[in-house]
């Protein structure tokens, strides 16, 4: 039998801790070859893009597949969830949620390891529905005494301030990334952004940067010199970064930043990084491998909960 469970099942399944942690044990995982990531793929049509990312992780007996596709009339996700064992499809679920919480525990487990102080004063960049995991997952590894926030619309800056204020965060609305980084420790960038936005300048006195929002090889958040100022630059994945990343395919040149000083955010959890230096960018694309561990610790949550029964199974071949 396989599992179906919607985006409202989802809601009530997810914490951020739990998928922080397994976020990071995927991670871990993969660098001692215990999880195969595939980076993402991509297949156009007019007015239409299906995306698609899967991964197996054999410290769990677990693969599994999440594809989207994204139109003039939105983005709608799915994930399904296999048994490595045998080969049955364990379950299939909604996956714009899942994606959220993995995106922000991706930046929680980087800035643990990156930034690696116990607090920290936070800008965020960007107030849509991605924003508010983003800061979730840094929240459950560090403590945020505050977050400044900016964003192209006021009205949206605003009512996302309205809403961390709402979950006990300490938070104030800024006219431009200038005024929002100025005094922050660490910043995240989840915007839609065509053109970068972040300079040297403006990350002048930030110690870690998590750049989630392009994954577009003609779309940035950090201009090539803003690259080129940072220490160190992590990425989830090598070569998915090398096709996708565009605020590293911008800045990749002779004169400024290079590949071969990337470092792949698993070898540093795993310990096999001995240092970094500093301040540290983490460049955020979202990988396979985060879809199926967080997937697979919905779909065990809600076996154990028992409130997914029968209305809520299907045979599938």
């Amino acid at each position: 039998m396989t599992l179906i469970l919607t985006e409202k099942d989802l809601d009530t399944l997810l914490d951020m801790r739990e998928v922080v942690s397994s976020v990071e044990e995927a991670f871990r995982r993969e660098a001692f070859g215990e999880a195969d990531n595939s980076p993402r793929t991509r297949s156009h049509a007019p007015g239409a893009v299906l995306n698609a990312m899967h991964a197996c992780l054999a410290y769990i007996g677990r693969g599994g597949l999440k594809c989207y596709l994204s139109s003039r009339m939105g983005t709608r996700f799915v994930f399904v969830l296999f048994d490595l064992s045998d080969g049955r499809p364990l379950a299939v679920m909604g996956a714009d949620s899942l994606g959220r919480y993995r995106t922000g525990a991706a930046s929680g487990v980087a800035t643990k390891f990156l930034y690696k102080r116990t607090s920290a004063k936070l800008a965020i960049c960007g107030s849509g529905k991605q924003a508010f995991a983003q800061v979730l997952g840094i929240a459950a590894t560090t403590s945020v005494t505050s977050v400044n926030v900016w964003s192209p619309n006021s009205e949206h800056r605003d009512a996302f301030c309205f809403k961390l204020k709402q979950d006990g965060f300490d938070s104030k609305a800024f006219g431009s990334p200038a005024e929002a980084l100025a005094g922050a420790d660490v910043a995240c960038t989840i915007t839609s952004a065509k053109t970068p936005f972040l300079n040297p300048e403006v990350l002048r006195g930030l110690s870690h940067l998590n750049a989630c929002g392009s994954n577009q090889p003609d779309r940035a958040e950090v201009s090539a010199t803003g690259v080129a100022s940072f220490g160190s630059v992590v990425v989830d994945d090598i070569r998915q970064a090398t096709s996708e990343y565009g605020d590293l395919i911008q800045a990749a040149k002779p004169d400024g930043f290079s590949w071969d000083l990337v470092t792949e955010l698993k070898e540093v959890i795993a310990g096999k990084v001995s240092r970094l230096s500093a301040p540290t960018l983490f460049k955020s694309g979202g990988v396979a491998i985060e879809d199926v561990a967080v997937g697979n610790m919905i779909y065990e949550k809600a076996l154990d909960s028992g409130r997914f029964s029968d209305p809520s199974v299907v045979n599938l071949p």
